[in-house]
């Protein structure tokens, strides 16, 4: 009878032992088209958004800034860029005066005249160049939904990044509660649930916007190579529930301890397939990527 009782015991821990081993093999992190995946179209535009999600892209990258009549458009820069953009006239932007361009100094209007897919991009010298202007989020919201549902395709989530930082107060954005007020305002409209992520390298707006909206899902960006984890935690109230680290950050005790703490994983920009491979063995929950066509061939 204790010989089987032992038998019985030994072949629940190898089982135990198998699974545990089974779901770190298998865990395959959740792809993120950074910027819609801007090594293969214009960053932050619908045409990019709409190519991830035909390639199967499940989460869609992006950034918010506002223009001067409070509109929440979505631009990673808080300005047209030399390297990014054209002028309504067709002009390219001197690099030296491109930070006078600022979209926080300009009506929506006049930021959707001018040219933010044609201007070639060095970074990405293979990437598809076409003519599209900075949309509005909803904008942008309303056409990805159009086509997964006209298409028949899963429903994508977001991650949006809100892009605040107390250098840029007054000058690139508005005060930063009310910069994530007028963003959360438009992103509460698109009912989009838990489909949606808000990201924030600012810990300022972290904090407000759990106090001010505690449902939202909340993303921790860090870029920080001095401060340790513990330390970077504590500058937040609370747990949110991604931590979105720079990509070489990540090691195995970083990703343990946000576990510890529930919270998934994110790194973030990953283009390199080795460093695919390596967060994946490290147990991330997702990567943040130029090339989700790519990195989804890689992980699967």
């Amino acid at each position: 009878m204790k010989k089987y009782v032992f038998q019985c015991a030994l072949l629940v821990l190898l089982a135990t032992a198998v699974s545990a081993c089974q779901s770190t093999v298998e865990k395959t992190p959740l792809v993120h088209a950074h910027r819609g995946g801007m090594a293969l179209y214009p960053e932050n535009t619908i045409p990019a958004m709409i190519h991830a999600v035909s390639i199967g892209a499940p989460v869609l990258e992006l950034d918010l800034h506002v223009s001067k009549d409070h509109q929440v458009v979505v631009s990673h820069d808080a300005y047209f860029h030399a390297v990014k953009a054209y002028t309504p006239t067709g002009d390219t932007i001197p690099e030296e005066q491109m930070k006078s361009y600022k979209l926080y100094a300009m009506d929506y209007d006049s930021i959707s005249k001018y040219d933010v897919g044609t201007h070639p991009n060095p970074r990405f010298p293979q990437r598809k160049s076409l003519k599209c202007k900075v949309p509005l989020v909803s904008e942008l919201i309303d056409s990805v939904e159009n086509y997964t549902k006209t298409h028949s395709l899963p429903l994508v989530s977001y991650n949006i990044e809100i892009k605040s930082d107390p250098s840029k107060d007054g000058i690139f954005t508005p005060d930063y509660k009310t910069f994530a007020d007028l963003c959360i305002s438009v992103l509460l409209t698109k009912k989009l649930g838990n489909r949606l992520l808000v990201q924030c390298f600012d810990v300022r707006t972290l904090n407000y916007l759990h106090e001010r909206y505690p449902a939202l899902r909340l993303s921790y960006l860090v870029e920080d190579h001095v401060t340790s984890f513990d330390e970077q935690m504590k500058r937040l109230s609370f747990t949110p529930q991604v931590y979105s680290p720079e990509s070489d950050l990540v090691t195995k005790e970083l990703v343990q301890k946000a576990h510890a703490r529930h919270m998934e994983v994110a790194p973030w920009t990953v283009d390199n397939r080795s460093d695919v491979f390596r967060l994946k063995q490290l147990g991330v929950d997702a990567i943040i990527t130029n090339q989700p066509d790519s990195v989804m061939h890689w992980l699967h």
